[in-house]
């Protein structure tokens, strides 16, 4: 039996994007906010990459919320992945039955899929009524923000087979950043009112670390050629701690010197993170040494930072 993981962990991963387009508008463009023209990138963005990523490397999970297919062309609905998915124990018209029993065991087949003990559900599936289920996930994610900010988006021209011209539009360069927060009590503290659900646990932390550090770079469409993994942070708190941490953006700059280097200084970070010491347990730091520099510019925290290489299994 697995071994639950009770620790909270904050966290960031930085995705870059070397002329690609990592997360598009419904005009095709990258995303931008309206307020400084800055490049984002939604939190669905990175949770479906996450989840492909799961779906093709771990064999043995329920991953939910992707596309499941029929006839090998088109696409299942929401009741029919999970009738397929748990064929014992179809979806059927709740309106008029044991509301209490049956929602307990749709949601104790909900967190037998990774994807809903990681990021949660909001289960409305059509054609079963009074079916419906809303789980926070234990893993909170921020949409992303760029902090490299010198990018330009432009637009090539393209011929397709069976049409006259296409085209596609693509960033530059730029550095999307998302924050996020593994809180194991979203989902366990359910356990006394659902019996036999599965919670986090640390086999589920080691796919998640996993994802997050590889999940961009495995994705190689051609139109995310170009996006990978950047470098990944987490900071695990001690199993007892209430700390509660601010998202780790706004302590964390980006450089690019005359030669094309990168680079990320992340000392602010460490500094504050420092007053915190006895809060923590440890410090992880994922990146490719050979392609980044990370700068914490201190000795503090030494004792509990780890770097490791960003392809690293855990």
């Amino acid at each position: 039996m697995s071994k639950a993981f009770n620790n909270r962990v904050y966290g960031c991963v930085v995705v870059k994007a070397i002329n690609a387009n990592y997360n598009a508008d419904f005009s095709g463009l990258p995303r931008r906010l309206k307020s400084d023209g800055r490049f984002y990138a939604t939190d669905k963005s990175f949770k479906w990459l996450v989840r492909n990523y799961i779906k093709k490397n771990y064999s043995d999970e329920k991953v939910l919320f992707t596309k499941h297919f029929h006839d090998k062309v088109e696409t299942n609905d929401l009741k029919t992945s999970y009738d397929n998915m748990f064929p014992d124990e179809k979806l059927k018209d709740n309106s008029k039955a044991d509301k209490k029993s049956t929602k307990d065991s749709i949601f104790k087949n909900l967190t037998e899929c990774i994807d809903v003990r990681l990021f949660g559900a909001t289960f409305t599936p059509d054609n079963a009524k009074g079916n419906n289920i809303s789980i926070h996930g234990n893993v909170q994610i921020t949409h992303a923000t760029d902090l490299y900010k010198e990018g330009r988006v432009y637009t090539d021209e393209i011929l397709a087979p069976f049409t006259a011209i296409g085209s596609m539009s693509k960033a530059t360069e730029a550095h999307y950043i998302h924050n996020f927060s593994v809180n194991p009590k979203n989902l366990s503290s359910w356990e006394d009112a659902v019996s036999d659900i599965k919670t986090l646990s640390t086999e589920d932390m080691s796919v998640l670390k996993n994802s997050f550090n590889n999940s961009a770079t495995f994705y190689d469409s051609h139109s995310k050629a170009g996006v990978e993994n950047e470098l990944s942070i987490y900071v695990t708190l001690k199993e007892n701690s209430i700390l509660t941490l601010p998202s780790f953006s706004q302590f964390i700059t980006f450089t690019k010197d005359k030669e094309g280097n990168n680079s990320f200084d992340i000392t602010s970070l460490i500094n504050y993170l420092s007053k915190y010491e006895s809060e923590i347990e440890k410090i992880e730091l994922f990146y490719i040494e050979e392609l980044l520099t990370v700068e914490d510019g201190s000795e503090k925290l030494k004792d509990k930072i780890k770097k490791h290489d960003l392809l690293e299994v855990v």
